[in-house]
Parts: C-alpha cells; structure tokens; sequence
C-alpha cells in the first residue's frame, strides 16, 4: 500500500520538449558569451573546480572547443600551477618562452622535461644562442640514457626571423617538411616556436577559446587568506587567465578582501568570486573590483 503523501514524479521518458516553427540553422548560431568583464568564451560552459572534474586535460578539452576549465584548488600550490602552464603550453600560435635544455645536460634528463611538460621536442640553447633542437626523432633508438644532449641533436636547423607570421610560418613547416621551426634574433638568440601540432591544432577546433597571444585559455580557484597570497603569484606566472576565489559563502569579509587584495596587485587579472545568492552579496563584491560572480548555492 502507498503513502498517501507519496508525490508523482517525471523522469526523461515522461516529458517531451516540443520544438516550434523555426528559420534558424545550426550554422548561423552565435554562442559566444561574456565569463567576465575581460574574458569572453565561444561556448557558454565551464569545468567545475572539483578535484573529480578538472585539472589540464579536462580544461585543455573544454578550451578547445570554445569553454573554460577551473582547475581545481585540492592541489599544492606549485603543482595546480604546473596544471595550467600544461593548459597554457598545450597549443599557441607561437610559443612565446619555450622549454629549452642545455648541450651538457643528458638524455635522461631531457627525456624527463618532455615527459612532464608533454613536449615532443626542445630547442638546445647555450648562452642564450639555438645550438640545436631535440626532437622524439633524434632520440628514439638511444639506449644510453647519460649520453650527452649535444651528442645526438639535430645541428642544421631551419629557422625564421622574429615578426614572422602564422601564415609564414605554415609554410615554411610544410616547405621543409619539418615539425618544429624556431624563432630566433639577428644574433642567433631564441625568441620563439611555432610546431606543426599548432597549425594542425588551430584547423581542427577552429572554435577554441584563446588568448590574446594564441593559447587555451583557464582559469583556476583559490581560497581566501594565506591560500590566496600563495596561490595567485605562481598562476599568475603561469599564464591564468582568472581566478576563481572559490568559497561555499562568498558573501564574506575574507572573500571581499581576497578580491580586493588581488585586483591592487593584478589589475589585468580576471577575478570571479561567490558563492553568493542576495543581491547584497553581488554589490559588496562589485564594489571590491570582482569581474564576475558566481550565483547559486549548493545543498552543501
């Protein structure tokens, strides 16, 4: 026998959404939409800041087709840090500071900066000059893992002149039939890399949210207090390009000081903070300088 106040539930089966008459297509949709004062997406969607949801690959998957990762705050400092510089590093239209590696240092230990930085190759450089470029070419049947970087680089390179462009150097890869082409200065300095995965990158997600200089873009969360001052400055560095000071309670003096505290110091820096449900809430953090607010809080 049933509860006389058991209630009548739908499930998907039970309910249909019956579309109307309509002229638009597909094609013609524009979902691009405003995430923050400075920082505008082409999907309207973003990744949790949940250590179940997103860390690099998760907001590498969302930028690229037009969203945004949070990476999550249940990491050290140096180590959610590291999350988005993989974000930032994953693609660009010119790598602008890449990973290089000396002539003296060993296999072993240029196998281990491609492994951690998921880099197939790196530009050798000795006082500030291209020497040479490690690619997984130059190095796929070494045995001898203490052998000296210099021993088996690649020496003759093909590089191109500071300003080249996008287009420039997408011919130039297909030209010569290479993968990597180094930037470098009329003194031989390294300013710079495009890599044929970029090109290849850029024509498949062609809807990838992106910087002003060409990456993915991310965004991460921080605390209040001592975790904010930690965290900040090392994401900063990485490239983020917000944070989510992320709180169950935004409404909150540490949450309007940490917002506050972070725009004086990084003014070009966006900063989204909540959770807030009062139109109260979302004023005090407006006057504290946030560029969005998150609204909604959880049963938790």
């Amino acid at each position: 026998m049933l509860p006389e106040d058991l209630q009548t539930a739908l499930t998907f089966d039970d309910v249909m959404l019956v579309p109307g008459y309509s002229e638009v297509l597909p094609s013609g949709v524009d979902l691009t939409a405003q995430l923050s004062r400075g920082l505008a997406l082409n999907m309207p969607l973003l990744a949790a800041a949940m250590d179940s949801v997103t860390e690099s690959k998760m907001a590498i998957s969302m930028a690229r087709n037009g969203g945004i990762g949070v990476v999550h705050k249940n990491l050290s400092p140096e180590d959610q840090a590291l999350e988005v510089r993989k974000v930032k590093k994953h693609e660009s239209r010119m790598v602008i500071d890449p990973v290089t590696i000396a002539p003296g240092q060993t296999i072993g230990g240029a196998l281990e900066v491609m492994r951690r930085q998921n880099i197939s190759g790196l530009p050798v450089v000795e006082n500030g000059l291209l020497v040479g470029i490690l690619t997984n070419r130059d190095i796929r049947f070494v045995e001898r893992l203490e052998q000296k970087v210099s021993e088996i680089m690649t020496r003759e390179l093909v590089t191109a002149p500071v300003g080249t462009t996008f287009e420039e150097a997408k011919a130039l890869l297909h030209e010569h039939r290479i993968e990597k082409l180094p930037v470098v200065s009329e003194t031989g300095e390294l300013q710079g890399l495009y890599t044929i995965l970029d090109v290849e990158k850029e024509q498949r997600y062609p809807l990838s949210a992106k910087d002003s200089r060409g990456r993915l873009v991310c965004a991460a969360a921080v605390g209040v207090g001592d975790d904010c001052l930690r965290r900040v400055p090392l994401l900063v560095e990485a490239g983020v390009d917000a944070v989510v000071i992320d709180t169950a309670h935004g409404h909150s003096k540490g949450v309007i000081d940490a917002v506050r505290d972070t725009k004086q110091k990084y003014p070009e820096l966006q900063v989204i903070a909540g959770n807030i449900a009062s139109g109260e809430a979302a004023a005090a953090l407006i006057e504290a300088g946030v560029d969005a607010v998150k609204v909604g809080i959880g049963p938790g």
